[in-house]
């Protein structure tokens, strides 16, 4: 079954995200907050993996994000990954800190789990908080974000484990989530 790390949005991102996907969807753009039967958050993800028992990884992710309340995931550019999926997304800009916390992640997922989707290794980490799924009129969501002020300034409030697809079964990874 695959889970994803997540790091979850500080209150005023959250709201903004929100705020877009909203707009998105009235657009007739589906947004991630709008696929049905499904519970997502905004965040940004730092792994994606196969694993029977996600209590195990939890447990050897908990030290490793224990430090990763109040990194900064500013939220900087627009892009879309030109895949079957057709997500449009906002790119965070990556610092010296979420590229360390990454690899970090991925050594503990990796020792525990050992089956990290590809998007999801060194050195092929795009980090992102995803708006919409199913894309066929880019022109249409830029459009749309092009109303909303950029850059977002966003931060870590917590790190979850999260079930994908659906986003409903979620582990706390960090106190404070």
């Amino acid at each position: 079954m695959p889970y994803a790390v997540e790091l979850f949005l500080d209150d005023r991102a959250t709201v903004q995200i929100r705020q877009i996907w909203a707009a998105l969807d009235e657009a007739g753009i589906t947004s991630l907050g709008s696929i049905p039967e499904t519970d997502y958050h905004p965040h940004v993800s730092l792994s994606v993996f196969e694993h029977e028992s996600p209590d195990k990884v939890a447990e050897a992710l908990r030290p490793v994000l224990a430090t990763c309340v109040g990194l900064p995931l500013p939220l900087a550019a627009l892009g879309f990954f030109l895949t079957a999926e057709a997500v449009a997304f906002l790119g965070v800009a990556p610092s010296a800190g979420l590229i360390a916390l990454h690899h970090q992640v991925y050594q503990a997922v990796d020792a525990s789990a050992g089956d990290v989707w590809p998007y999801y290794r060194p050195g092929a980490l795009v980090p992102h908080c995803t708006l919409g799924v199913g894309v066929a009129d880019r022109a249409r969501v830029i459009e749309v974000v092009e109303r909303f002020a950029m850059p977002i300034h966003a931060r870590a409030t917590g790190a979850h484990l999260v079930q994908v697809p659906g986003g409903q079964r979620r582990t706390a990874l960090t106190p404070t989530s």
